[in-house]
């Protein structure tokens, strides 16, 4: 298979300046997107732009789960260049100039390379400049002798003193003041001979394509990765159910947990294999509660123990032990699709139960308080504390996480089926 070379990039390289050539670009990376992308051993990831602010950044640990799988990432030129100089050691590239200045220490803060910019459908125009580029380009013109150490020290400070959002020309003209001619001849400089941005990302590109995809480097041993829990959790919500599969596996066991009758034996029966291996213990729940450091449930009817339609059956150790169950290091409840879930059915059938399900493509989820109503009426939950205890016994973390994952299946089908006789289902 031919291994796949993606760039993300924005405004520091509008879309009528990129290569054309053998890179996919995307627009400027956020959190999840490597995730998304499914990416093999050997394929060639290289990150220029990405959000913050308004939107969650590219984590760490997401490049790193790259890296891990033998996926060849580098960064240049802004945010990349960035994420780059703090991964170099775990095997991340970079490259061009605004690289080597965060690597060597001279550069540190993502407002540094921010600007603000229109998306690639209006043209990823630059509206400010980064304060990288005018500090490079200060510099140029200091070396040419157009430009005096005091006035370009000057420049420096009144650029500096903006926010990267109002970093516009007439911003910059504004707020220098008696310098005004020489930061007209900064920004004449800047349009003339580009940015220091610009000529990085069109360099990495350049030198990437004209080099062979890097051979994947061996992934390191078990004991050298460590992965935190937002990233096995990101890595699931992103996995397909099986190779080429349309349907996501968090999908399927959200499936499974919205909609099987049986789920929460399913789910009991999970949790007590993990627990058992977890403390070292087999037998009664209650041992296992012991073993985790849980006091006895001395009311069997205490809140959390609480029998439900589903559960009415199960001990009040059963019960507590089902709904606080926790993977450690104590967040997630799943990282994957466990053999109990499936409960015998085949991986193909349960494609096919969720492609039923999922909401069609053009068709909007319903509003989340309706969400809500739908899966009570499902779980026969009959008030709040009830409808609580039902998502918890499905493995959910909280009822706000169940309607979530319920915004992607067709809930308005559901209640049709659910107000149907039950001879006509």
């Amino acid at each position: 298979m031919t291994p796949r070379r993606i760039a993300f990039v924005g405004p520091t390289l509008p879309p009528h300046q990129r290569p054309r050539g053998c890179f996919e670009y995307r627009p400027p990376v956020r959190h999840g997107d490597l995730f998304d992308l499914c990416l093999r051993s050997g394929d060639q990831v290289l990150v220029i732009d990405g959000v913050y602010q308004h939107f969650a950044p590219i984590r760490h640990k997401e490049i790193l789960a790259q890296l891990a799988r033998g996926v060849h990432v580098a960064g240049t030129a802004s945010l990349g260049a960035l994420r780059a100089a703090e991964l170099a050691g775990f095997g991340m590239q970079g490259l061009g100039h605004v690289y080597g200045e965060a690597r060597a220490g001279r550069l540190s803060a993502d407002a540094d390379v921010a600007v603000l910019h229109t998306d690639d459908s209006a043209g990823a125009r630059r509206l400010t400049e980064a304060m990288v580029c005018v500090r490079h380009a200060l510099g140029e013109l200091l070396q040419a002798g157009e430009l005096d150490p005091g006035q370009a020290a000057r420049l420096e400070q009144a650029a500096a003193r903006l926010h990267f959002t109002e970093r516009s020309a007439t911003g910059l003209r504004h707020v220098a003041g008696a310098d005004r001619d020489a930061m007209q001849l900064l920004l004449d400089h800047l349009k003339r001979h580009g940015d220091i941005k610009t000529r990085d990302a069109r360099d990495a590109l350049d030198t990437l394509a004209a080099r062979p995809v890097p051979a994947p480097a061996p992934a390191p041993g078990t004991a050298e990765v460590w992965t935190s829990s937002y990233g096995r959790e990101g890595d699931f919500e992103h996995r397909p159910l099986k190779p080429g599969s349309a349907v996501g596996a968090r999908l399927a066991l959200a499936c499974l947990q919205l909609f099987a009758v049986d789920y929460p034996e399913r789910h009991r029966a999970y949790a007590l294999r993990l627990a058992a291996a977890t403390t070292g213990r087999t037998g009664p729940a209650g041992r296992l509660l012991g073993a985790a450091g849980f006091a006895p449930a001395t009311r069997p009817y205490a809140r959390l123990a609480r029998g439900t339609e589903a559960t009415a059956h199960w001990t009040a150790d059963e019960r507590l032990l089902a709904r606080t169950f926790r993977l450690p290091p104590g967040r997630l409840v799943y990282q994957d699709l466990p053999a109990e879930a499936v409960a015998g059915s085949t991986l193909d059938e349960l494609e096919q139960r969720c492609l039923k399900l999922l909401l069609p493509p053009a068709a909007h989820p319903l509003p989340t308080t309706q969400r809500h109503t739908v899966l009570r009426q499902l779980w026969q939950a009959d008030c709040d504390h009830d409808y609580r205890l039902c998502a918890l016994e499905r493995g959910f973390r909280d009822t706000e996480e169940a309607a979530r994952l319920a915004g992607a299946f067709d809930l308005a089908l559901i209640a049709r089926l659910l107000r149907a006789p039950a001879a006509a289902r």
